[in-house]
Formats: C-alpha cells, sequence, structure tokens
C-alpha cells in the first residue's frame, strides 16, 4: 500500500473504474483498473489488486501527475533556430517560418495553450493539464522541422543539447 498527501485545494472522487480530479486548472477523468483506492486525513491511499509493487507505484505516479496538472498545470517551452524562422499564433492556429518557402500551419488542440515570445529569436510555451498531451503536441511541432545535425536550425527543446557533425572542410 502507498500513501500520497492531498493538496487541500483538489477534489477526487473515484468509482469502480474511473478517477476524477478536479482543481483549480481544471478536471481529468481517467479510467481505472486493478487498483484501490481510500482517502483519510487528507492523504490517499492506494494498493494495487494483485499487490504488484511496481503496479502500486505507477498507478500512484499517474494520480501524481494529474494532481500536479490540474493544481499547477504543465509547460514545454520550444525554441526556432535560424535565421527569419518565426512563429505566430492566432486563434489557436500557429504559423511557423522555418525555412520552407510556405508557411507551416499547426492546429493546436482546445486544451492546449501556446505562448509566442520573440526574445533573442522565437520560443513557444505550452501549457496544459495533461502531462502527456503537452508532451506530445510539442513533439508533433518539433517533427515539423527538426533540428539539421550539421547547422542546428530547426525546433528544438529548450534545453535540449546537440552533438553537431563536422563538416567536409572542418576536419582538414
Amino acid at each position: 500500500m502507498l500513501k500520497l498527501l492531498l493538496p487541500k485545494n483538489i477534489q477526487l472522487n473515484w468509482g469502480s473504474d474511473f478517477v476524477k480530479v478536479e482543481g483549480p486548472l481544471g478536471c481529468i477523468i481517467k479510467k481505472k483498473s486493478n487498483f484501490f483506492l481510500a482517502e483519510k486525513e487528507g492523504f490517499l491511499y492506494l494498493w494495487a489488486n494483485d499487490a504488484n509493487l511496481n503496479q502500486e507505484s505507477f498507478y500512484l505516479a499517474m494520480i501524481k501527475n494529474i494532481i500536479l496538472g490540474v493544481s499547477k498545470g504543465y509547460r514545454h517551452r520550444l525554441k526556432l533556430v535560424g535565421v527569419g524562422f518565426k512563429a505566430s499564433i492566432k486563434d489557436n492556429v500557429l504559423s511557423l517560418k522555418i525555412g520552407f518557402s510556405h508557411e507551416v500551419i499547426y492546429s493546436l488542440p482546445k486544451d492546449i495553450t501556446c505562448i509566442v515570445s520573440k526574445v533573442k529569436g522565437s520560443y513557444l510555451l505550452l501549457k496544459g493539464i495533461e502531462k502527456d498531451r503537452v508532451q506530445q503536441i510539442a513533439k508533433e511541432i518539433r517533427s515539423l522541422r527538426k533540428p539539421d545535425a550539421y547547422k542546428g536550425k530547426g525546433i528544438h527543446y529548450q534545453k535540449e543539447v546537440l552533438n553537431l557533425k563536422k563538416g567536409k572542410r572542418e576536419g582538414k
């Protein structure tokens, strides 16, 4: 059995096949299976049906991520690197100028918000309450123009470290 402290501003409800977590930023409902929940004196107790500690840890981590999402939210930063690379957003539609002959249009889902900052290049800040969803959208946007192996131009994760290859003439 694992124990988790519940924040004061979180409401947790569950049934036989779902877990519903409500907080200041929103509500998440997830399907549950093979684990039991109990709440007592501000703590949440969780144990798996077949008493597998790995499964219990997985479910506890999942519920922690949900609680963190509805209370504080998740953020993911992307950086556009390249001459003339720009981003703009209007009505949840992201327009990217990333070195192609045309603008790339990406429609953001309603549960994800994006802020475009243009300080020393273009930066994108993605926000949402579901960790997996925010990471998935960041991955999709990055896949529109992955960083080049030689010059590093493209869409980077904020703290990503690239190992650039040497060109033909650099080795001599």
